[in-house]
């Protein structure tokens, strides 16, 4: 009887520990999308000092209008630009050493929806953006938009 208590304890110990594992994001990933956060919020209150620090000087992103903008012109455009919320969905994070991708949906002030794609490295022990990439989805038969939350997950 002991030994099937044991077993039992032991066997569930095992289960929490790994779901535990599948549902707490590595470290590396919880810093990511810290700076993810910290870059969202300091867009919405025209933080640029933030943005500043959160943003590497090699910057480089194409808005969902196809505008190009180097850090000086992403900068610019946050010292002024209203957004009232930017809230994201199915998003993805893969850390490769000093690398990391992060993708999903972006909800912008309840207005647009559009698919995102972020590098992000590591410098000097804290995670900068160094790229981003949005985009609209459309359908490639016609090019006529639809809502990606539709999408199956």
């Amino acid at each position: 009887m002991k030994r099937h208590a044991i077993q039992i304890t032991c066997c569930t110990l095992l289960a929490a520990a790994a779901l535990s594992a599948q549902t707490a994001p590595p470290d590396g990933e919880a810093a990511v999308l810290a700076a993810e956060a910290a870059i969202s919020q300091a867009k919405i209150h025209n933080d640029v000092a933030t943005l500043g620090r959160l943003v590497a000087d090699d910057y480089l992103g194409y808005n969902q209008w196809g505008v190009r903008r180097d850090k000086k012109d992403f900068l610019t455009l946050f010292r002024t630009f209203e957004t009232t919320g930017l809230v994201p969905s199915r998003v993805s994070v893969r850390v490769s050493g000093d690398v990391a991708i992060v993708d999903g949906i972006m909800n912008e002030s309840n207005a647009w929806k559009f698919f995102f794609l972020r590098t992000y490295v590591k410098r000097d022990g804290r995670w900068q953006l160094l790229s981003s990439v949005q985009t609209f989805p459309v359908n490639p038969e016609n090019m006529t938009p639809f809502d990606p939350a539709l999408l199956p997950q």
